[in-house]
């Protein structure tokens, strides 16, 4: 029983086995990869002492992330797309192996971390873009609001969960247990990829690898609902930049510590898993494009409410109200991408879903350091707020058929 339409929409658990197959996988790869994020920046800066190698570390993955990515948008239109995945989570689980065995070395290598760092970016690019072409084929064209939402409560309880786990094991165990644990989970993820069922890239005449993903960003350019989503993935790109600011805001403008600091850094996760258990609205909607731009102010107005606030009450609705728009734009931006993209070049669109999913944060967090550098925290983050708000405002205008979008798929033009 959905509680007056709100309850996220369960039906493509219910009635798509496949789909409850990649919802399962997707679930437990996100919490093996989280607990990657905490232990991987552990072990390397017990191993160097330098933030700077932690950075290097995450940055050799932030790259290889993009381009595994845009790479994976080819395959996913080239290849049978259940294999390509399952190479590529074998690839990754692989690479936790050698973590942790490198880590039971009386000395641990650190060129080695920076290996599978490079090995792990591409794998979760690929696998990552090719599952997301792939899921629109598993469920009515009516409930794609409904699996973006459970896809982005798979991201969302990832976040959350993934972090304490690794807490516990690393105290427990060590950051090889992790990692052994880690290649474990891929291998459960690699056999439920199997209930996926055959899978095999649309069409039969595949052009060469460069010329394909350049026909992926023309019809991106052209296509006015497609180019308009895009867009809006560019502002949510900024929107997501001022976690960054954070630390400065809670010494600064609220003048807590530590504990309130984790506090508000759980409160976009906490938002945005409310969003998406209270998504069942999103399937019925007939102004969808309306809805999309409204999300993307909600989390320009949470920087606001963030900015504003005197205490740790009101900056973590701020974040939670953040997060939660961040959580329905991702949800609507799924649908309507997928709704609008053919599928033989749904693999190529979904790759740039995934690059700006990728870059987004780094692009935000860029600006919103260097606004810090100028202004106080709660001003810089009430200033970058407003211009959130003030740049939707002139998407909205700009994006007229977006904005006018409604439930039903455009023509490709």
């Amino acid at each position: 029983m959905r509680l007056g339409g709100l309850a996220i929409d369960i039906d493509p658990l219910r009635t798509s086995r496949p789909f409850r197959f990649v919802f399962t996988a997707r679930l437990i790869s996100l919490v093996a990869i989280g607990m990657l994020v905490v232990a991987v920046p552990a072990q390397t800066y017990q191993l160097t002492g330098s933030t700077l190698q932690v950075g290097g570390v995450a940055t050799t993955m932030g790259v290889a992330l993009f381009v595994g990515s845009l790479g994976g948008g080819v395959l996913a239109d080239r290849f049978e797309r259940r294999r390509t995945i399952q190479l590529a989570r074998s690839a990754a689980g692989l690479c936790f192996l050698v973590l942790g065995l490198n880590s039971l070395l009386p000395t641990p290598s650190v060129w080695v971390i920076y290996l599978a760092a490079v090995v792990d970016g591409l794998a979760g690019g690929v696998s990552g873009t090719v599952l997301m072409a792939v899921t629109p084929t598993l469920v009515p064209r009516e409930k794609l609001a409904a699996a973006g939402a459970l896809v982005a409560l798979t991201t969302d309880l990832g976040a959350i969960v993934s972090p304490a786990v690794a807490g516990v094991i690393i105290a427990a165990g060590g950051v090889a247990v992790t990692y052994f644990v880690a290649a474990a989970a891929t291998v459960a993820t690699v056999s439920l990829i199997n209930g996926l069922g055959p899978a095999p890239a649309p069409g039969t005449s595949h052009e060469p690898p460069l010329r394909a993903l350049v026909t992926g960003l023309r019809f991106a350019g052209r296509h006015r609902v497609v180019r308009g989503v895009l867009l809006v993935g560019l502002l949510t790109m900024l929107a997501s930049g001022p976690m960054v600011l954070l630390p400065a805001f809670v010494d600064r403008a609220l003048g807590a510590g530590p504990s309130t600091l984790g506090l508000l850094y759980g409160a976009p996760a906490v938002g945005a898993v409310i969003g998406s258990l209270t998504s069942g609205w999103t399937g019925r909607l007939r102004r969808s494009g309306a809805a999309l731009l409204t999300s993307v102010a909600l989390m320009a107005l949470g920087l606001v409410v963030l900015g504003l606030s005197g205490a740790a009450v009101l900056a973590f609705l701020g974040l939670a109200g953040h997060g939660l728009g961040r959580a329905l734009t991702d949800i609507l931006r799924f649908a309507v991408l997928q709704k609008n993209t053919p599928d033989e070049l749904r693999g190529r669109i979904s790759s740039l879903w995934q690059v700006q999913v990728v870059t987004g944060t780094a692009v935000g967090s860029i600006v919103a350091g260097l606004l810090g550098r100028w202004l106080a925290p709660d001003t810089a983050l009430l200033a970058y707020g407003a211009a959130c708000l003030i740049l939707t405002a002139a998407l909205v205008t700009m994006l007229g058929p977006l904005w006018r979008l409604t439930s039903e798929p455009q023509p490709h033009q």
